[in-house]
């Protein structure tokens, strides 16, 4: 006697492979997906009671807004066994290491101009993007990564799926909860990470950053101590807060304040983003979603991640992109072991 189909699974139409999304609680408690619907370039969040979901641009304060016709919160359990994986060769065809390396030399010089850190980014392309069964896939990855916060969104024109390891902040019960991460290595040079001097002042910087960034917005603000972070085969630093949320606070303008991130844009913001905007990377790829904001907005609670570790598609191919801050001491060859390092674990997991 065959088993009766799942609550998910007869949830899962067309629908949802065409438009749909899904997020994770910072805590893995809840786990929300999202089909049909359709979704809006706007510039503040909808005065909605009805959840909505938003990927913000890199650059830019406008989002695409989903507004989803069904929306429910499932098991872990159940996403395991409705999303299996099927083999698929996605051959790499191209990357921008070469970009990333020019780009490298560009910011090297201006540093002697009002820029501390600034975060460089390159792609490697890949073939066979095929629709749902490639969803699917990446759906199962995601969930079977163990550890980060799974999430996705995608459309008929572009998608991406990964869980990351950043959480740009979660408001509950007015309590706005983040953390800094920033400096990494691979798993093993745990305490090579904790002296490295580089890593440290780039991850200190990220904790200014988000300090400043929140003045507006929080009081009460509790700062922990710094520690090791594992994600997968690497490891980071990581730095996490607390603080209580203002009663009139503007949720479109702490995430427009908040992304990008230090660890993700670079310090101080409006110098670093204007580098990457008019950079060869910038001018290869003037619209960019890697590094800024996924994220609900439900009645109860407002939660973001940072859009980083997924693998995106745009038509028939897909992506990933790398980052990694670079500061006035960096050292190419070292940044270029790191941007490959977060790729392939990416990769070798993902396809």
């Amino acid at each position: 006697m065959s088993e009766s189909p799942s609550a998910l699974s007869q949830w899962l139409d067309r629908d949802f492979f065409e438009t749909g999304a899904f997020l994770c609680s910072h805590d893995g408690k809840s786990i929300t997906f999202a089909k049909g619907g359709s979704s809006l370039l706007v510039d503040r969040f909808f005065p909605t009671a009805n959840p909505v979901f938003y990927l913000k641009d890199f650059y830019q304060e406008s989002y695409l807004a989903y507004n989803p016709i069904s929306v429910k919160e499932f098991s872990l359990d159940e996403i395991k066994a409705e999303f299996k994986y099927e083999k698929t060769d996605h051959s790499p065809i191209s990357n921008d290491d070469d970009i990333y390396e020019k780009d490298f030399e560009l910011l090297k010089s201006a540093f002697k101009f009002n820029l501390k850190k600034v975060v460089l980014v390159s792609r490697e392309n890949y073939e066979n993007f095929e629709g749902e069964k490639t969803i699917r896939n990446l759906i199962h990855k995601a969930f079977s990564f163990g550890v980060g916060t799974p999430y996705g969104y995608w459309n008929q024109h572009y998608g991406v799926i990964g869980s990351t390891p950043e959480l740009l902040y979660q408001v509950k019960n007015d309590v706005l909860t983040t953390f800094a991460l920033a400096g990494t290595a691979k798993i093993g040079l745990e305490e090579e990470l904790l002296k490295s001097s580089k890593d440290r002042i780039e991850h200190n910087l990220v904790i200014q950053d988000i300090q400043e960034k929140l003045a507006g917005f929080t009081s009460d603000l509790k700062i922990d101590d710094t520690k090791i972070h594992p994600y997968k085969s690497i490891v980071h630093l990581k730095t996490d807060m607390v603080a209580r949320a203002n009663d009139d606070i503007d949720f479109t303008a702490l995430t427009n304040t908040m992304s990008p991130t230090a660890a993700l844009g670079g310090y101080p913001k409006t110098s670093s983003l204007q580098f990457l905007k008019n950079s060869n990377y910038g001018a290869k790829y003037p619209h960019r979603y890697f590094g800024s904001a996924f994220g609900l907005i439900k009645k109860d609670v407002k939660e973001f991640v940072v859009s980083i570790r997924n693998v995106q598609w745009e038509g028939k191919h897909l992506f990933i992109e790398s980052g990694g801050g670079v500061v006035p001491d960096s050292v190419l060859l070292k940044e270029m072991d790191e941007i490959h390092l977060k790729r392939n674990t990416i990769r070798k997991h993902y396809l």
